[in-house]
C-alpha cells in the first residue's frame, strides 16, 4: 500500500477536511446530542411518572362514581331512619296513624292520653296510655297494624278484661249479624324519637 503523503497539498487538504468533519461531529454530539439525550431521558421518566399518576386517578375516578352511588344510597337510608326516629315527636302524625288503624280494625277508643317523655342516652321514649273496647279479632288487627307502623313502637302493660256490656253486645250482634265487642283493653304505647345530641 502506498503511504499517505501529507506533503501533497491534496492529501493534506483531504486529511484536514476529514479532521474538521470529525471535530464538528464530535462537538455536535457533545453539545447537542448528549444534552438532548439527557433531556429525553428526563422527559421519558416524567412521562412514566405522569402516566402512573393518571392511572391512579382513573382508578380513583371509577371509585368516586361508586362512592357517589353509595353516598346517595346512604342518604336515602338516613332520610328513612330520620322518618323512623325524628328529632321531635310528631304527635299529629302519630294520632292520624293511630286513628286510621283504629278505624280499620273496628276498635272503639275509650281513652288516649299522652303520658310524657323519658330521655335515654340516644333517644327519647314518648309514652301514650290507651283504653279500647274491641272484639278479640279486632284487637289482633289493631296490634298487627301498630306493629306495621313505619316507625318503632312498643306496647307495654297490656291488660285485657271482659267487656262490661258483653251480654247486651252479644244480643245485638246475633240480631244484626255483626262481630260483638267482648274485651276491654288498656295498654301503654311507646314511640321513639332521636335525641338531638348536637345541641
Amino acid at each position: 500500500m502506498n503511504k499517505l503523503d501529507l506533503k501533497n497539498p491534496r492529501n493534506a487538504y483531504a486529511v484536514m477536511v476529514v479532521m474538521v468533519v470529525l471535530a464538528g461531529l464530535y462537538f455536535g454530539y457533545d453539545m447537542f446530542w448528549v444534552p438532548n439525550a439527557d433531556e429525553t431521558q428526563r422527559l421519558e421518566a416524567e412521562l412514566k411518572d405522569s402516566q402512573a399518576k393518571l392511572d391512579k386517578i382513573n382508578i380513583q375516578k371509577k371509585r368516586v362514581s361508586r362512592l357517589e352511588k353509595d353516598l346517595a344510597s346512604a342518604e336515602k337510608e338516613f332520610e328513612r331512619l330520620k322518618e323512623m326516629f325524628p328529632e321531635e315527636e310528631k304527635v299529629p302524625l302519630r294520632l292520624q296513624d293511630l286513628y286510621a288503624v283504629i278505624r280499620s280494625s273496628g276498635v272503639q277508643i275509650i281513652k288516649f292520653n299522652p303520658e310524657g317523655r323519658t330521655e335515654q342516652e340516644y333517644y327519647v321514649e314518648n309514652k301514650y296510655s290507651l283504653s279500647v273496647n274491641a272484639g278479640y279479632h279486632m284487637l289482633g288487627n289493631l296490634f298487627a297494624e301498630v306493629a306495621n307502623f313505619t316507625y318503632p313502637t312498643s306496647i307495654k302493660d297490656l291488660r285485657i278484661g271482659r267487656y262490661a256490656g258483653i251480654d247486651a253486645e252479644i244480643k245485638k250482634a246475633t240480631m244484626h249479624g255483626w262481630i260483638p265487642i267482648t274485651t276491654s283493653v288498656s295498654f301503654n304505647l311507646t314511640t321513639f324519637t332521636s335525641r338531638n345530641l348536637s345541641k
